[in-house]
């Protein structure tokens, strides 16, 4: 029997299962719909060191192909971002150059290649507008490291501004991103995250601790925690727990020096959303504003109050069922809500705000209009 369905091709700027942090959450879900809703997709992911194949993207994929990203000081090429060149792999040119499918590149990491690649659709999912988001990691580090992601950004800017009009179509991930990238002679959509909630689930009354969930192997994601954590109050023994992914021996052996953390590392998805069930307010404490915080979604699907830094707002309704603070007021936020507790009435309320965002299938069904 031959197949049917439109074919795509996915280029990921690293292999998307397991989904446990950001920009994975938003690629694995969309190539889940994608896969839904009939697309036969060819997925090409790039991949870091040691690595064993995921199993389960052949469930989703006609076929899958792993890319390793190159790591070289001589990739630091005048003018070009490291990002790109790393991942800019002959063998992923000559797989895509094979036919006319058309391609969805998942970040501007992908793009290497996109103005080869001629007579089909290209089409990009803007994860960041990356420039400004290494100017905040340059802005958060010193010495060596702060002048590489300085260097970075510069690429950056002229590069994404450079290829912004090239694309059929952007799907900007971000209300901001897609002013961005319109203000750049791009054709582009707001295209929300794919997150792969569609109930609430949340539990009333009161939970046992503060949460702050986070890829931990990130350094702006672990000043964050302890900007966060040498700002909870004293008046009395608040329980923190810190979720995600593991950073180095040096950094989890810092987190020793605070008694009343509790560190749960590199926990699985039904741990993690059972955390958040029991947490009795989260915390998206953010040192910087660039990028789409992912871990708004499952805190708003599942946990009791949520509160944000004022640069992780989405701009979106989704904001009205969030607490937002500056960083030095996180004090006040966790007195506030520490003794509340979270009614039936409240989780009406989130409900009623978590039901105007568009269900993955129907996201879906807006790349498929351009395929």
């Amino acid at each position: 029997m031959q197949k049917s369905g439109p074919e795509l091709h996915i280029v990921t700027f690293a292999v998307p299962f397991p989904a446990n942090y950001g920009g994975a959450i938003d690629v694995w879900n969309r190539i889940a719909a994608l896969k839904r809703a009939g697309v036969r997709i060819h997925l090409h992911c790039f991949v870091y060191g040691v690595f064993l194949p995921q199993p389960i993207l052949a469930d989703f994929a006609e076929k899958v192909y792993y890319y390793p990203r190159v790591k070289w000081p001589a990739l630091f090429l005048p003018g070009q971002p490291y990002i790109v060149t790393s991942r800019k792999s002959k063998e992923l040119l000559k797989n895509l150059s094979a036919d006319r499918i058309p391609i969805l590149f998942e970040g501007i990491h992908t793009t290497g290649f996109a103005g080869e690649l001629k007579d089909r659709r290209l089409l990009l999912r803007a994860h960041n507008i990356e420039h400004q988001y290494y100017t905040e990691l340059a802005n958060q580090c010193k010495g060596v490291k702060s002048l590489i992601f300085r260097r970075e950004s510069l690429c950056l800017r002229d590069y994404e501004r450079a290829l912004a009009g090239r694309f059929d179509m952007v799907f900007a991930i971000s209300p901001p991103d897609h002013v961005w990238y319109e203000a750049h002679g791009a054709k582009t959509i707001y295209l929300p995250p794919f997150h792969g909630y569609d109930e609430v689930d949340i539990l009333t009354g009161r939970g046992d601790y503060l949460l702050y969930q986070g890829d931990l192997s990130i350094q702006i994601n672990q000043d964050a925690l302890f900007d966060l954590l040498r700002k909870i109050p004293t008046d009395q023994p608040y329980q923190i727990v810190a979720a995600g992914r593991s950073g180095d021996r040096a950094f989890e052996a810092k987190l020793s020096g605070f008694p009343n953390l509790r560190r749960e590392a590199d926990v699985t998805h039904e741990k993690m959303i059972d955390l958040i069930r029991n947490a009795q307010l989260i915390l998206v404490h953010g040192l910087h504003g660039a990028g789409m915080k992912l871990k708004i979604f499952p805190a708003l699907y599942h946990g009791r109050f949520v509160a944000a830094t004022t640069n992780s707002r989405t701009n979106t309704s989704l904001d009205n069922a969030i607490h937002f603070y500056q960083p030095d007021e996180v004090g006040t936020i966790i007195k506030t809500y520490w003794s509340q507790a979270f009614t039936t009435e409240m989780v009406k309320e989130r409900v009623a705000v978590l039901f105007k965002q568009p269900p993955d299938d129907e996201k879906a069904g807006e790349i498929l209009r351009y395929l």
